[in-house]
């Protein structure tokens, strides 16, 4: 092994022993700047790309995380309303009363959420009593899965096809068939007797008009949106009815609930993000998968040119230093080629007899100045050096400045600029070890605008965000700088107020609605009327988390609509115990 070493080392002095110095030199140089400015551009390059990748990839998964939320929050309002429903006391006689009572009250059931094609009450033989429009009355629904499991507990079916009554269903203009999905409860009498089941068919059209709505508002118009079932059948979006995951697929998908990957479809590579619900309060869920799907092409545009720009950034300073090598190696090699022209006459005739003592020589003055020159073009090299230096500091300060202001953006609402649920979220679990540790006082507003639907479809959604803004405008000039105010999505606001007892929450709630009602919305030149309930809650020693509390603060925003809305409610903390314990 070491006479091979020595060998390719005596190899190397006779290469060295053919090449000029000026070679040598610009060699060495342009081979420094080839690698050194090579591997920075690469290695940014390489950073810029996966930064700018893991940024899209996080917007896709906030589309799908979001219209999944939508999806989960929509089944659980339409479970809720029909449990409701079949709970009301002044149904109790209709239910064993007149068909025909029964069946106009279903139909204004019906009116008030327009979502359910059908809305009907089978006994518990399985004989439809009454529905909407008389549809399948008097018919046998016993076999019917939504009846069966219906009678024993809250039940919601999985989209399906009902050929009997999209039958009997107005045909649609675009000769889509009907397809729906079923809700039903057990109804009982004062004393717990099973009178039969409750059940709703929502039309399924109403996912499809969601998920326009958020491939609308998204902004961007390569956004693709699907609903797939657990199954991995599309439920929603392109390739409706076939299978697009199985197998492996979808087991991961199933297992990770949320992720981004990337997928060939139709020739084209996809960036997709996904993610299943998860349910939403009482409602499990049904594992529907929210994709959100752009082609990595254009979702990756961005990432690819800033990766390009860079390295053509490289490859020019490459170059630079090239031309700069031999420009500078011919500089210092010209002193030594002089030197060596004057020393091989040294001996000769006519020629200097020493040139160590030779100190007053021009060639020793010439060598003296080369250096000196040598010396001032590394005086420069330091300065460009620090010059480098001072720009590569400011660069970090600015990627400094630049993160600070991506973590704001990850912790506000996009709209408001108040609190996201998340930041909201971590502030409140620490407010409340806060309380419980030092014995003080919080309290939790949860803040809904009055009919907001009704204000979408009459004025517009840009006409809902105006009263959105407003209102998040009223709640943070209402509060204190120790409060928090966060918007949880739609037109669902959460404060958060520290060091304050129940009479002053209360005044403090009452100051913000009625600061509402007093306000107006102003969109183009409409004058839209701005009303909203709250729900109240105060911490309790036996609350196990602040989702407790914002639970509870819910539940009273859920009595104040129901009770008239525009008002405030406070929810107390014993009805939330006696209902856990129960």
């Amino acid at each position: 092994m070491r006479a091979l070493l020595h060998q390719a080392k005596n190899r190397l002095h006779a290469i060295e022993d053919h090449l000029t110095v000026r070679t040598q030199i610009a060699a060495a140089v342009a081979a420094l700047s080839i690698v050194l400015v090579g591997t920075l551009a690469a290695g940014a390059a390489l950073i810029s790309y996966r930064n700018t990748a893991t940024l899209i990839e996080s917007s896709l998964t906030q589309i799908a995380s979001t219209t999944s939320g939508r999806l989960d929050r929509f089944m659980a309002t339409r479970q809720q309303e029909i449990k409701l429903f079949a709970e009301l006391q002044p149904m109790q006689p209709l239910w064993q009363g007149d068909p025909a009572a029964l069946r106009s009250a279903l139909e204004a059931l019906q009116r008030s959420f327009s979502d359910f094609a059908w809305i009907g009450f089978a006994d518990a033989e399985g004989n439809v009593v009454a529905a909407t429009g008389g549809l399948l009355q008097g018919k046998s629904v016993a076999a019917r899965p939504w009846f069966r499991q219906g009678l024993k507990s809250v039940a919601i079916g999985d989209v399906h096809e009902a050929l009997l009554l999209a039958s009997l269903l107005t045909q649609r203009a675009n000769n889509e068939p009907y397809r729906f999905v079923d809700i039903a409860v057990p109804v009982h009498d004062a004393a717990g007797k099973l009178l039969g089941v409750l059940g709703g068919h929502l039309d399924w059209n109403w996912a499809s008009n969601l998920i326009k709505d958020a491939e609308a508002t998204d902004g961007s118009a390569k956004t693709q949106l699907s609903i797939l079932s657990k199954g991995g059948m599309v439920l929603v979006g392109p390739k409706q009815e076939t299978v697009r995951y199985g197998g492996e697929d979808l087991a991961g998908i199933l297992k990770t609930r949320v992720g981004t990957f990337r997928e060939t479809a139709d020739e084209q590579q996809m960036l997709t993000a996904f993610h299943v619900g998860t349910g939403y309060r009482d409602y499990q869920g049904l594992n529907w998968i929210v994709t959100a799907s752009q082609p990595a092409s254009v979702a990756l545009a961005a990432a690819i040119s800033s990766a390009y720009t860079i390295l053509a950034i490289g490859a020019v300073t490459a170059l630079t230093g090239l031309s700069l090598a031999i420009l500078v190696s011919r500089r210092i090699a010209g002193p030594i080629i002089a030197i060596t022209g004057e020393a091989d006459r040294i001996g000769r005739a006519h020629g200097p007899t020493m040139l160590a003592r030779q100190s007053g020589s021009a060639e020793v003055v010439q060598l003296s100045r080369a250096l000196r020159s040598l010396l001032r073009r590394i005086g420069l090299a330091e300065e460009r050096t620090k010059e480098a230096e001072l720009r590569a500091t400011e660069n970090a300060m600015q990627l400094q400045e630049d993160m600070l202001k991506l973590r704001q953006l990850a912790d506000t609402d996009f709209m408001t600029g108040l609190m996201n649920r998340r930041s909201f979220l971590a502030v409140a679990d620490d407010a409340v070890a806060f309380c419980r540790r030092y014995k003080r006082n919080m309290a939790t507003l949860m803040i809904d605008i009055d009919h907001f639907k009704r204000i979408n479809d009459t004025h517009g959604h840009a006409a809902g965000d105006d009263a959105i803004k407003r209102v998040a405008e009223i709640v943070s000039q209402s509060i204190r700088t120790t409060d928090k105010a966060a918007r949880f999505g739609g037109e669902e606001f959460v404060v958060l107020l520290r060091e304050i007892d129940q009479e002053t929450a209360v005044l403090l709630a009452d100051r913000i609605r009625t600061s509402i009602e007093s306000a107006t919305v102003r969109h183009g030149n409409i004058v839209i009327p701005l009303t909203v309930s709250i729900g109240l809650a105060l911490f309790d020693e036996s609350d196990r988390d602040v989702q407790d509390v914002i639970e509870r603060a819910d539940q009273g925003l859920y009595v104040a609509k129901k009770t008239g809305r525009n008002r405030t409610f406070l929810m107390p903390a014993e009805d939330q115990r006696a209902a856990r314990a129960a």
